[in-house]
């Protein structure tokens, strides 16, 4: 198995609940909370993720994956910088080779992306993204070691964004307008390609979280497709804590070959209190 999809679950549980947002009149897009005062991260915020691997006789913590966010200018406008950065630990990197990381740009006002890059190297293989954003389209440059270079046109509305930046507009969905129960369609482009799939809503669940003790937490689960590295008979789950913050804390994926877990490991400069912790 390569070892580079124990980070794959972790994009995907954190744009489970989010991967289709936009106006809500929309009947494909979520509801966005996108007020200044009462938006879930600024500028500065870092969450560190700890990915743990079960297969067999192994059954350790192998990686490493940090999300953060900063505000900054692109092409003369007001944005945010994210970016979602995975790496092995030292241990194992004489075994794994893997470099992975997501970095976008969007606009902090109505948070349209502007810019997507993607960097993904693991032992021979690597690949790069780089996305530029325009009114109705995204124009995709594509490298990679098996085909090469090349470009390929992808289609836009308000409900497709790239992965990176679903990252962090998952934390502004309005949970209040969605049903304990309820599937919701998702949309996100990566690679050469936009892809769909679905996500369900459970409500509120208490999760103990190893580390950091039980937390109130808004839990999500949702169909993963059939690939390489699922085998599409199982869902992931996410949980996300239940205060202004609205952070993923832990998550939960059964792969084609073991188990991938990742909690969280570190949180700072958060816009609000963190108060989802109970026990």
């Amino acid at each position: 198995m390569r070892i580079s999809r124990l980070f794959l679950p972790l994009a995907t549980a954190l744009l489970a609940a989010s991967v289709t947002v936009g106006a809500a009149d929309n009947k494909n897009c979520l509801p966005l909370k996108l007020d200044k005062e009462t938006l879930a991260f600024k500028g500065g915020e870092r969450l560190v993720y700890t990915i743990h691997y079960k297969w067999g006789l192994i059954n350790a913590d192998v990686a490493q994956a940090t999300l953060k966010i900063d505000s900054t200018v692109f092409n003369g406008r007001s944005c945010y910088h994210g970016s979602l950065k995975g790496k092995i630990q030292k241990v194992y990197e004489t075994v794994f080779k893997l470099k992975e990381d997501f970095d976008c740009w969007f606009t902090t006002d109505d948070f349209k992306p502007m810019r997507f890059t993607r960097d993904c190297r693991e032992g021979g293989y690597w690949c790069t993204n780089l996305y530029t954003y325009h009114s109705d389209h995204i124009d995709a440059q594509i490298n990679n070691s098996r085909k090469g270079e090349f470009t390929v046109q992808l289609p836009l509305d308000e409900c497709t964004y790239d992965v990176a930046s679903l990252f962090f507009l998952i934390r502004n969905v309005d949970v209040s307008k969605l049903q304990a129960g309820g599937r919701y369609p998702m949309t996100y482009a990566c690679d050469h390609k936009v892809r769909s799939i679905y996500f369900k809503y459970y409500g509120i669940e208490d999760k103990k979280v190893p580390g950091k003790g039980v937390m109130r937490c808004h839990k999500f689960g949702f169909e993963v497709p059939r690939g390489e590295a699922f085998d599409g008979n199982d869902s992931l789950f996410a949980w996300f804590s239940d205060d202004a913050n609205r952070i993923p804390v832990y998550f939960v994926a059964p792969l084609r070959i073991g188990e991938v877990r990742g909690r969280l490991y570190d949180a700072t400069g958060l816009r609000h209190p963190f108060t989802s912790v109970v026990e």
